[in-house]
């Protein structure tokens, strides 16, 4: 009897896993869940960036098509664009430079354990992103668990990238690594509504100068789904600069934005 019980509690707790494989209460931390098989979706981000030593504005937009391969895999394509406006003075002239760029992604994710039936949930994530100047390869260990109404997950994230500058009369390309550790908590409200926190540690490492940049953010998130829709939007301040802190502001203006805002929505198709 107890094992019949025991087996019954492991099969409500792995279906309580597969419901939730259609949520996702954070903007910046993922989450292990995955797509069931055949299943897609139809994601739009919108992140603004602004707040630097000097003006500085920047809009980046993804869309992405997400499709569930198995139990345990999904995939997905990204259409990137960022827009970007910043001033610097040449002698005493006030310039501002504007850029826009286009890129594609592609991403894979593989689901190892899950965050209701296991003890804790993992999953591991790799994408690479194609511009016209630029190449990114991108890698993330993802842990997360779910007890009861709280959700908590933690990323960490390594990201090489080789991007191609002119330089007097040659092409040279510059080299940087990024490496990233992300938290996420969220507390279910009820009605398909979720209120939490996520915090992020940016690091960037030159190829030739070592430790350059480190900052800390930490910001609320929302979250609202139903079972074929979902909306989460975050606000991520720079509350600390650990590397490359400028003009006496303890925050790093140079690499990072003072203000980061981000707005996802998904429909499921």
């Amino acid at each position: 009897m107890k094992k019949v019980a025991f087996l019954l509690l492991v099969g409500i707790l792995g279906l309580a896993g597969e419901a939730l494989s259609q949520d996702r209460i954070f903007t910046y931390v993922y989450q292990s869940l995955v797509l069931n098989k055949g299943q897609k979706e139809l994601e739009i981000w919108s992140t603004y960036r602004t707040g630097r030593n000097d003006y500085y504005r920047r809009i980046d937009m993804r869309m992405e098509f997400e499709v569930g391969l198995g139990k345990r895999l999904q995939t997905a394509f990204y259409l990137n664009y960022k827009g970007k406006a910043s001033t610097h003075l040449e002698d005493t002239l006030m310039v501002m430079n504007k850029s826009n760029a286009f890129s594609f992604s592609n991403e894979w994710k593989f689901k190892i354990s899950d965050p209701v039936a296991n003890a804790i949930g993992s999953a591991i994530y790799g994408e690479f992103t194609v511009g016209l100047d630029l190449f990114k390869l991108e890698a993330k260990v993802i842990l997360d668990k779910r007890i009861g109404r709280v959700t908590q997950a933690l990323n960490l994230v390594f990201e090489p990238e080789w991007e191609w500058e002119p330089d007097k009369d040659e092409l040279e390309v510059e080299t940087k690594y990024e490496i990233e550790l992300n938290y996420g908590l969220g507390v279910d409200l009820g009605k398909g509504f979720t209120l939490g926190v996520e915090a992020r540690n940016p690091n960037v490492y030159a190829n030739d100068g070592g430790w350059v940049h480190s900052a800390i953010y930490v910001g609320p998130t929302f979250s609202y789904s139903t079972s074929d829709f979902w909306v989460n939007f975050t606000f991520m301040p720079q509350i600390a600069g650990l590397r490359g802190i400028s003009n006496n502001s303890n925050l790093n203006l140079d690499e990072f934005e003072r203000y980061q805002f981000r707005l996802m929505f998904s429909y499921i198709l």
